[in-house]
């Protein structure tokens, strides 16, 4: 018995790969097995691209050694509890912060996608990069009367 299933996907058109024909609408799936030369796509935007592989075989999954391509940075003197104006919210996931604290120590926190702040997090003065999907960050004085300055780089 041969059952046919026919699979829609947003990923065609494949961009990167010459085909004849061109585009193809749907695939089949069938209980048939066969040998096959297969390629990945990924969904960037509104399009698809080839995945393509290094010399020696591992993925490349960016020629510059990341991901990101959008940066933003905020700045400024923490409070001692947190405040609207140490509180930075993301509508798009942030995938590195990088913190500056330069005065006395700071302490922070990270929003997730459903909006839950999590644990606060201290921070002594220094530089730090932290990887981490987060949806905001925001900063406090760690003690209260001493004033944090810090500037925050998130990536994405």
């Amino acid at each position: 018995m041969n059952i046919m299933q026919k699979v829609r996907s947003v990923l065609l058109p494949e961009i990167g790969i010459d085909f004849e024909p061109e585009f193809v609408k749907e695939s089949e799936i069938s209980t048939d097995f066969t040998r096959t030369l297969a390629h990945l796509i990924g969904r960037t935007g509104r399009r698809s691209i080839v995945i393509k592989a290094t010399s020696d075989g591992r993925l490349m999954v960016a020629a510059a050694g990341t991901a990101m391509e959008i940066y933003a940075v905020e700045a400024g003197d923490a409070e001692a509890a947190y405040a609207a104006a140490d509180t930075f919210e993301f509508v798009e996931a942030q995938y590195v912060t990088d913190f500056l604290i330069e005065t006395h120590d700071a302490t922070i926190s990270f929003r997730d996608v459903v909006g839950h702040w999590g644990d606060d997090k201290s921070l002594p003065v220094g530089g730090y990069s932290i990887d981490l999907i987060n949806y905001g960050v925001r900063v406090q004085n760690r003690v209260g009367i001493n004033v944090c300055d810090y500037e925050i780089t998130t990536y994405r």
